[in-house]
């Protein structure tokens, strides 16, 4: 074999196999830049170019006199970015230890929400400045982890009414497939109870966007101005009917309490106040709560959690005779002025069902009666009514349903009739005995606070009262005129005449200001009032104690309710609170 002829042959070997390498790799080239540039460039583009979401601020909570009682302050969230996360267990291992966060969190919360390579996953909320210091301090060890602002709710009145307000928290996987959260996204922030629930759609508000460019370290380098972005639009504010000071004041009242209280305006069935105790402080739902505070709260046998105002259906003690007293005046079945004899018991068979007086009140007429709550004198009266009329006039003021108010979990209470008793005990097999209970607002009977506050202003204004409700105003902040009154519901019990509610308007003004009437503590001297004490039997501990009423006596403003849980006497213990809510009133020209 010629040598030189071999070499040659390689060298044109070697020639054409480069000739070939480099059409291959200009061909590939022309292919990329010429055919594909618009898949690379958007991919590159991608990868310069991050959007953000700016959070909305959630609307301002005012009270009535424009009090400012739920606020917005910065707060920040963590976020990764799938994307740029190459290496999602070291990562999350240092923001651990420099959140002091277990790292199973991150984790948990990554590979739950994660939806796409470019998607922020929150893995963090309400994060301290100090924290985020300190992430800005370690950026280069975290790639892919961001953050973002967004608002946290405070309460600057010192208001303190959580039933009321509700609280925050982060939308579950239920809400995130009904149709009411239809443009929710996973890790946003929901209303969960009270007000923040019922007007979620109003103070949510709606996202903004805008669009950044990042650098190669995922740092975020300018926005990118070219690219429109959407400024996010605030939340409508809500204006309550609740007046601040005095919320605080009854707050302050039955703060080592249990129980609560309702004030109603009589004109259109606003909240003036509504306290339910004990509670707890709505700050605690401010940022994710920890499981140790969250057993706290729900292990706590003080119910903290539960709205007695709302929720709770109890007896309403001697407060409910007055229903007794209107079907039996409205329906000629009781004469006002007959007199009954009160020895401080009464029989009935081989029962004997007792007055709260021992030593008893003597002979009573209706008045009277209503003045003293002379139990006997209901015992026999019901009776006469019956069963069929004491339902009846209890349903047609609204018992034993909700009372509509725009609140979460409310309870409707329980009236029992011949039906319930018949299908609880058999037919004929229950005793008068049951109806004696009733009258006193003992054993079935279920009512809340509220509806006994609802009950206390349909009397006022003898038989013409609205649904309670503690939204007033909804007002857009950008446009002072653009403002939406709650439209006032009526509530209307109609037939019953008006000697009939003269004289229970004359016994429950006897119940404060007669020689002998059981809430003399409730008068605050410059106005005259009317009202009804309760006494509920407990048989776990201490009675219940009731006070219900209206003010002023001749042209009523406000109806309220008080409730003492294991209180004792209503006069006692719920009547001075009342007074001091007047007084209050008085005080601030409020009434």
């Amino acid at each position: 074999m010629n040598p030189g002829f071999s070499q040659k042959n390689r060298v044109i070997i070697f020639r054409l196999f480069y000739i070939v390498i480099f059409i291959v790799l200009l061909v590939r080239y022309a292919y990329v830049q010429l055919i594909q540039q618009d898949i690379y460039y958007r991919q590159s583009e991608r990868n310069r170019i991050r959007p953000i979401t700016l959070e909305p601020p959630r609307g301002v909570v005012r009270d009535r006199f424009e009090e400012i009682l739920i606020d917005n302050v910065p707060a920040y969230s963590v976020y990764a970015i799938p994307n740029e996360l190459s290496s999602p267990d070291s990562v999350f291992a240092f923001l651990g230890d420099l959140l002091d966060i277990p790292a199973e969190e991150f984790h948990m919360k990554y590979k739950r929400d994660r939806r796409g390579p470019f998607q922020k996953v929150k893995i963090c909320q309400y994060v301290d400045f100090e924290a985020l210091a300190r992430l800005e301090e370690n950026k280069l060890d975290l790639p892919g982890i961001v953050y973002g602002v967004e608002p946290r709710r405070f309460y600057p009145s010192g208001v303190r009414a959580p039933h009321l307000f509700g609280y925050l928290g982060e939308i579950d996987e239920k809400g995130l497939q009904s149709e009411e959260y239809a443009d929710y996204d996973r890790g946003d922030i929901i209303g969960k109870a009270g007000i923040e629930k019922i007007y979620e759609k109003i103070l949510q508000g709606k996202k903004g966007y805008q669009f950044v460019e990042v650098d190669a370290l995922g740092r975020e380098v300018s926005v990118i101005e070219e690219l429109k972005s959407q400024p996010p639009v605030p939340g409508l504010e809500l204006q309550l009917s609740i007046d601040a000071g005095l919320q605080r004041l009854l707050e302050q009242k039955m703060d080592t309490l249990r129980g609560g209280a309702a004030i109603l305006n009589c004109q259109n069935g606003e909240v003036i106040a509504l306290v339910s105790k004990p509670g707890y402080d709505p700050e605690l739902f401010a940022k994710p709560i920890t499981l140790k505070t969250w057993k706290e709260l729900t292990n706590d046998p003080a119910k903290p959690l539960f709205d007695r105002m709302v929720q709770s259906g109890t007896n309403p003690g001697s407060t409910y005779k007055i229903i007794t007293a209107i079907a039996g005046l409205q329906e000629n079945l009781i004469n006002p002025e007959e007199k009954v004899f009160c020895p401080g018991y009464y029989r009935l068979g081989r029962r004997t069902f007792k007055c709260w007086k021992a030593g008893g009140h003597g002979s009573v007429n209706l008045r009277q009666a209503i003045e003293q709550s002379c139990n006997v004198y209901f015992y026999r009266m019901i009776q006469k009514v019956g069963l069929e009329n004491w339902s009846k006039y209890s349903r047609m003021f609204h018992f034993g349903e909700k009372t509509g108010i725009d609140l979460t979990h409310e309870f409707s209470g329980s009236v029992p009739d011949k039906t319930y008793f018949d299908r609880r005990y058999g037919a004929g097999k229950w005793s008068t005995g049951l109806l004696l209970n009733l009258t006193v607002g003992q054993g079935e009977l279920l009512v809340t606070p509220l509806q006994m506050a609802s009950f206390a202003l349909l009397v006022a204004n003898r038989g013409y009262g609205y649904r309670p409700h503690v939204n007033r105003i909804i007002k857009n902040p950008a446009t002072d005129d653009d403002q939406e009154f709650f439209e006032h519901q009526p509530l209307i019990v109609q037939g019953i005449r008006e000697d009939v509610w003269d004289l229970i308007h004359q016994g429950m003004y006897d119940v404060v200001y007669g020689v002998n009437g059981t809430a003399k503590r409730a008068n605050p001297g410059k106005i005259r009032v009317a009202g009804k004490t309760g006494t509920a039997q407990n048989p776990h501990g201490e009675d219940h104690a009731w006070f219900i009423g209206f003010a002023p006596y001749k042209n009523p403003k406000v109806a309220f309710c008080f409730f003492v849980e294991n209180g004792g006497g209503g006069g006692a213990v719920a009547a001075p609170i009342a007074r001091a809510m007047l007084t209050y009133l008085l005080r601030e020209d409020k009434i």
